[in-house]
């Protein structure tokens, strides 16, 4: 049978990557949800934890495809609609079964970590720009987390840690993000003029914020995503 990770893609979280959570509780959970981004973790909470990865994560990268927005659209319904296929429904959003339905979230956290081997995974945030990680188990995320630092205000963390973590796609992420992106441009001979527009597109995103006051390389992690990272 091939492997959920073969079918969907995975990703590789560094040992000593940061991870950024809004959340009020500090403990160690069955199913903890990250930012990679520290102002995007700021929006759930005032104080947000900083954790810090002490080994190398294995997860599953649960996006569908990237569109002309540089959304992360989340394949996280259709996992969840292909491991219970006798609670499908073709209308699930990824809220549906992150948060709408706690016990719809549990039973697949407790079937890819049982039954699959899986740690966690890797989605878009309500299927937007921002991203998150999510890690399973309570006893594993307590070997494999450790929380560094809980702060309100918060001048050092500007890093968005998307850049360390290694991405490795399905074939047909990039199919599914190539028919968007040409949906909406013309279709060109050179696959990669589709990044050479959205580049020009970045540095002047990136100039906009240094000329507002922020430093260079602030801006280049505010607007840093997926896409960027990819190069799509």
């Amino acid at each position: 049978m091939e492997k959920l990770t073969e079918i969907y893609g995975y990703c590789i979280i560094p040992k000593n990557t940061l991870l950024y959570r809004g959340h009020e509780n500090n403990s160690f959970d069955d199913c903890m949800f990250f930012a990679t981004k520290y102002w995007v973790a700021k929006g759930f909470f005032d104080k947000v934890q900083v954790w810090k990865t002490k080994i190398d994560i294995k997860i599953i990268f649960l996006v569908e495809y990237l569109n002309h927005m540089s959304w992360t659209i989340s394949a996280l319904p259709r996992l969840y609609n292909s491991v219970f296929p006798l609670d499908s429904n073709p209308d699930f959003n990824d809220l549906d079964i992150k948060h709408w339905d706690i016990n719809r979230r549990n039973k697949l956290v407790r079937m890819l970590f049982d039954n699959y081997k899986i740690s966690g995974w890797f989605t878009s945030l309500e299927n937007k720009v921002e991203l998150e990680v999510c890690l399973f188990d309570k006893q594993a995320n307590s070997n494999q987390l450790l929380l560094i630092d809980i702060c309100e205000k918060n001048k050092k963390y500007i890093k968005d840690s998307l850049q360390r973590i290694k991405v490795f796609t399905s074939i047909s992420f990039y199919k599914q993000t190539s028919v968007e992106l040409n949906r909406i441009a013309p279709i060109l001979t050179d696959d990669k003029d589709h990044y050479k527009r959205y580049k020009k597109y970045v540095n002047s995103s990136i100039n906009y914020y240094v000329e507002e006051g922020l430093t260079k390389v602030k801006a280049k992690h505010l607007i840093f995503n997926l896409r960027t990272k990819l190069k799509i």
